[in-house]
């Protein structure tokens, strides 16, 4: 679940790869829609599943500093003890 000033509930936005699903969320008090990347985190360090905290501090930290209109912009990460959540303007 999408945590802060973001909706709950989120709709299938028809994209799902190994480690992610994206889906549809908007924004409570402006109603603003944007795509949510979920990541399942990785349960060992061993393991091929999921993904590292490690992995989503770079990708999110690229994401910030990139700043063209080619790149899509980042606006929250969310952590739970399961997944990570990045949300991105659509």
């Amino acid at each position: 679940k999408i945590k802060g000033s973001f909706c709950n509930n989120t709709l299938n936005f028809g994209s799902s790869g190994q480690f992610a699903v994206v889906k549809k969320c908007s924004e409570k008090s402006t109603g603003t829609e944007y795509a949510a990347k979920i990541m399942k985190k990785k349960r060992r360090r061993g393991s091929r599943r999921g993904v590292s905290t490690e992995e989503i501090i770079r990708e999110a930290s690229i994401l910030l500093k990139t700043r063209h209109e080619g790149v899509i912009y980042l606006h929250a990460v969310f952590e739970t003890t399961v997944d990570y959540t990045l949300v991105l303007e659509l």
